[in-house]
């Protein structure tokens, strides 16, 4: 009993001592190999205006998440954005009028170079949000405002993983 208690630390030491040879770099992290911080990066690109209420709520959470600390950073990137919205009911009731709806919100995004005016990275995020359908019209109205809050809040974090690991990946390839 007392020899496990000794020896219980040294073999949990001994057992985490290769995880610290994996080779994980945190994305947001400080990156200790001389590469250039993708966090950086983000706060050099602009985001373009998109139409709509929905694409202001959109930019607006993307420019947050880009420049956390609202730094001025010199812009390198310009990110244009072209929303779709659709939605689809999923729950009928016994009279066949649709109860619940999944929102759909796909961005399709691609990031320009300032300087060679080329793409250099383009692909698409989405979310799917849910609201319910229910007798009242404002409630559903307030339901469905909601549910796209919560869609374009979804959108920009997957934008900003998505360019994060861009230029992380950017980084240590060149």
């Amino acid at each position: 009993m007392w020899l496990s208690r000794t020896f219980a630390p040294l073999v949990l030491l001994a057992m985490l001592l290769p995880l610290s040879a994996c080779g994980f770099n945190p994305l947001y992290g400080v990156d200790k190999t001389g590469f250039s911080d993708p966090q950086a990066e983000l706060a050099t690109i602009r985001v373009g205006n998109i139409p709509d209420r929905l694409g202001q709520q959109v930019r607006n959470q993307l420019v947050a998440y880009l420049t956390p600390k609202r730094e001025g950073a010199q812009k390198h990137y310009a990110l244009n954005i072209r929303l779709a919205l659709s939605s689809e009911g999923t729950a009928l009731a016994q009279d066949e009028s649709a109860t619940r709806y999944n929102l759909q919100l796909v961005a399709y995004f691609e990031l320009v170079s300032l300087a060679s005016n080329k793409k250099v990275f383009s692909g698409q995020a989405r979310s799917i949000a849910v609201f319910n359908v229910i007798t009242s019209e404002y409630a559903t109205l307030i339901a469905r405002q909601d549910a796209e809050r919560r869609a374009a809040r979804d959108v920009a974090e997957e934008l900003r993983t998505r360019l994060a690991v861009f230029f992380s990946r950017r980084t240590k390839a060149s």
